[in-house]
């Protein structure tokens, strides 16, 4: 360990780090604090500055999370449990995930049905009769994109999600 590597100046540089980062967007501690480390800061220098960061009100992982659910809900193109995978994916707890998908989906006024219907539109998956590896393909994309059973039963019926089934 050098001596640069510790102390108030290593703290200064590891804040200044994190303001940079945040600057571009926002971000979550996990993500911060990973950032940091491939930086090659040491734990308590990390530390340090995510306290401060987060003193000075730029670091709130629910407000993250609130915010990135809303953009991803808000764009139509994803479901609630895709949205849950993302943000646990920026090392958010499970609850605090769901808790911000719950604010999202009232704050954009979330309709799963219609969402999934204008993914389906998008591919050319709508408004036409299907064949069976058609609704197969689009019950894999819909789950795929964190749509639950029932909005793609609500628009499939009781597609099959073997493609290997017989034709229509």
């Amino acid at each position: 360990m050098h001596p640069e590597d510790e102390g108030p100046d290593a703290v200064r540089r590891a804040t200044d780090a994190c303001l940079k980062l945040l600057s571009m967007r926002g971000r979550s501690r996990h993500e911060l604090d990973q950032a940091l480390t491939r930086k090659g800061f040491e734990a308590p220098v990390r530390e340090a500055a995510l306290t401060r960061v987060k003193g000075w009100g730029y670091l709130d992982d629910e407000r993250f999370a609130r915010e990135r659910a809303a953009l991803l809900l808000g764009r139509g193109r994803l479901g609630p449990a895709a949205v849950e995978h993302r943000l646990r994916a920026h090392g958010l707890e499970e609850g605090t995930a769901q808790q911000a998908i719950a604010e999202a989906r009232d704050a954009v006024a979330f309709d799963a049905l219609a969402a999934a219907r204008a993914v389906l539109e998008k591919r050319g998956l709508l408004g036409r009769p299907l064949t069976a590896k058609e609704r197969a393909r689009a019950g894999r994309l819909l789950d795929s994109r964190g749509f639950a059973e029932d909005v793609i039963y609500r628009l499939l019926g009781e597609a099959s999600l073997d493609p290997s089934g017989p034709e229509e």
